[in-house]
């Protein structure tokens, strides 16, 4: 009996230690495998994570994390979030207008995280670095018409090759540019494009990678651009000239001999201190710019002749004036005023990057993506019967009318992240997209058609699965969401609560105004009078200014105004800043008699009066007691809310985060 009892004294203690240790993992577990909760309204939790975004996004600078600084921010995060609890029990987020904003807004941002951000970022800076120089071509170019077939696309790429052959025999560049190439401006430039710098328009980015990476004085293989084929030669590169702003005077070919001699006038005026402006306005004969002084504005290379755009880069100083010169439309003087200086890297990122995404170059990016998406999901495509596939949905599946047949065989067509997409997915994409199936129409084989739409189905079928998991993939994401949705709700929730009341309690208005109305005064102000004397009779006008410091206006109106009216008087109130300059803030004070140009009248200002503060009326006040109205119907909103919602403070995690 004894010996029973002892073992189960020992198996006792070592329950309890068991229990113990079990104890201390849980508590491990729950602190480093859950985030910490700073506070709770009711039992929705904050959590630390949480506070600090939010807390550093608003402070910036001035987060730094004293005790001042988080408890006074947490007041406020404690504030919204109690408006927040109310709106969801409101059940403002069911409004479904709200939803929509929110999907709209949950769309928007999800675009910039839909790409492969390392691919955008290289795209981004190599457009950049090739910004930063300007590289001069030749080319000989093959035309694809519009809406070409496959067959006629490849005749054309033969015949390009067949002239890159030709070139490598020893054919000179210019002499095939002038018998092959199909540039409308061939015959003029012999092929010889000039300088040009990135970003070329979109569906030129392989002809700019050639046109950056082919060494100097050598010929490209045919480059394929939106125009069609391009042989291309590289010729020179230089630093970026970027954009200039000018003037300039224009003469004529028309004049003939003397619009040299016109110029050249105008140019020994110029040296002589002539003002540029006015002698554009006076001589130059380019209708566009010679009423603003000659002002063409900034410009970059390629825009205008060459040696109208070599002359103005070549002026080294803000105000440098050119000597004439000439081109195909006659002789100009060019008057720099400024050179556009280059932005860093960091300046037009966000720029260049919205560039790319507009850019059919962002493809790369795209592609790029899917594959990442592909690879970190378990990308796998089945076999399926494409053609059963097409028996069952009919003759007409690529018109308008078209809709999913009741009988489909299910085939999983390809499985993503566990999930299977079948053909029955693959259907109600098709009928949702019926853009996309009458795009495909005018292909004549219905396997190729299928075949383009399934592709396109695939590809947003893991643009929707990786959206879908933004949140739970980029703790900014999730963030930036959950403070958008709040912020949805608080705005609806403060709107019903605050700003309508406010707007639309008329009583209550008005009880707030007759309770605090003597914060809403006037300053002192000064009634001003604009007193106009219809006569050019200047004894008359005197005679008005003197009886002015004697008599009020309408003792004015009653003396002079018994015949005609003579004299007409307008009063204004105006507070000090206000005054007019040959006015002071003194009763009387008098202004010297103004012409008015359109009645001919004079007109005298004088200070009729210096009123003393006063309290505005509720009409006069309103726009200031509505707002002080909503801060109070606020404070009265958010008591409510404090002893209607319990908040639980955790003050040890709060220490944890204050570093004074």
């Amino acid at each position: 009996m004894h010996l029973e009892k002892t073992a189960t004294a020992e198996q006792m203690k070592l329950s309890d230690h068991l229990l113990l240790i079990l104890a201390l993992c849980f508590t491990f577990i729950v602190a480093h495998g859950q985030e910490k909760i700073l506070f709770k309204v009711e039992d929705t939790p904050v959590t630390v994570d949480e506070f600090l975004y939010i807390y550093e996004k608003t402070n910036r600078d001035k987060a730094d994390y004293s005790s001042a600084s988080i408890e006074e921010y947490l007041d406020l995060y404690q504030k919204f979030k109690l408006k927040v609890h109310k709106a969801r029990e409101m059940r403002l987020d069911t409004i479904v207008a709200l939803q929509n904003e929110l999907a709209g807004y949950r769309k928007q941002l999800a675009s910039s995280y839909l790409s492969d951000k390392e691919v955008l970022a290289t795209l981004t800076k190599e457009a950049f670095d090739r910004m930063q120089e300007d590289v001069s071509f030749s080319h000989i170019l093959f035309r694809i018409p519009q809406n070409a077939s496959r067959e006629d696309s490849t005749r054309i790429y033969e015949k390009a090759l067949s002239a890159l052959d030709r070139l490598r025999e020893g054919e000179e560049f210019t002499k095939l540019a002038l018998e092959l190439s199909e540039d409308e401006t061939v015959r003029e430039n012999q092929g010889r494009v000039g300088y040009v710098t990135a970003m070329l328009p979109d569906g030129f980015y392989d002809l700019e990678t050639t046109l950056y990476t082919l060494p100097l004085n050598r010929y490209s293989r045919p480059v394929l651009s939106r125009l069609g084929y391009h042989i291309v030669m590289r010729h020179d590169k230089r630093p970026a000239r970027g954009e200039i702003e000018v003037s300039h005077i224009l003469i004529r070919n028309e004049r003939g001999r003397s619009a040299k001699s016109l110029v050249d006038s105008l140019h020994q005026m110029l040296v002589d201190g002539a003002d540029f402006a006015d002698l554009a306005s006076r001589y130059s004969e380019d209708k566009l710019t010679a009423s603003k002084g000659g002002y063409l504005g900034f410009f970059g290379i390629n825009k205008y002749e060459s040696i109208f755009e070599n002359t103005a880069f070549r002026l080294k100083e803000d105000g440098d004036i050119s000597v004439p010169i000439k081109t195909s439309i006659g002789w100009h003087i060019i008057k720099r005023i400024s050179l556009k200086p280059k932005q860093s890297y960091e300046q037009i990122r966000r720029l260049l990057e919205t560039k790319v995404k507009n850019d059919s170059r962002f493809a790369i990016a795209e592609k790029a993506m899917l594959t990442k998406i592909k690879d970190e999901n378990n990308f796998e495509l089945h076999d399926w019967n494409e053609d059963l596939f097409l028996q069952e949905v009919g003759e007409n599946f690529l018109t308008y009318q078209w809709k999913t047949p009741d009988v489909l065989t299910r085939q999983v067509i390809f499985s993503l992240g566990g999930e299977e997409m079948t053909t029955r997915d693959f259907s109600n994409f098709l009928v949702r997209n019926t853009a996309s199936r009458l795009r495909v129409n005018r292909l004549a084989d219905r396997k190729r058609a299928l075949q383009s739409l399934l592709q396109e189905f695939m590809d947003q079928s893991l643009v929707d699965f990786e959206e879908g998991r933004l949140e739970e993939k980029y703790p900014e994401f999730k963030a930036l969401m959950r403070e958008y949705s709040e912020g949805i709700l608080l705005f609806e929730a403060t709107k019903i609560k605050v700003w309508d009341k406010a707007s639309q309690d008329s009583t209550g208005l008005r009880s707030f105004y007759n309770k605090n109305k003597q914060q809403y005064k006037w300053p002192e102000r000064a009634e001003v009078e604009s007193i106009a004397i219809h006569t050019s009779d200047m004894k008359m006008v005197d005679k008005v200014k003197k009886q002015m410091t004697k008599r009020s206006g309408d003792k004015l109106l009653k003396k002079f105004n018994k015949k005609s009216e003579l004299v007409t008087i307008h009063s204004s109130l105006v507070e000090r800043e206000e005054l007019p300059e040959d006015l002071t803030w003194s009763r009387n004070s008098t202004a010297q008699p103004a012409t008015d140009e359109s009645s001919g009248a004079y007109t005298i200002k004088r200070v009729a009066d210096i009123i003393q503060p006063q309290v505005k009326n509720l009409d006069e006040a309103r726009g200031y007691v509505i707002a002080d109205y909503q801060d109070y119907l606020e404070k009265e909103w958010v008591e409510e809310l404090k002893s209607q919602y319990k908040v639980t403070l955790y003050e040890d995690v709060l220490n944890s985060i204050i570093k004074d």
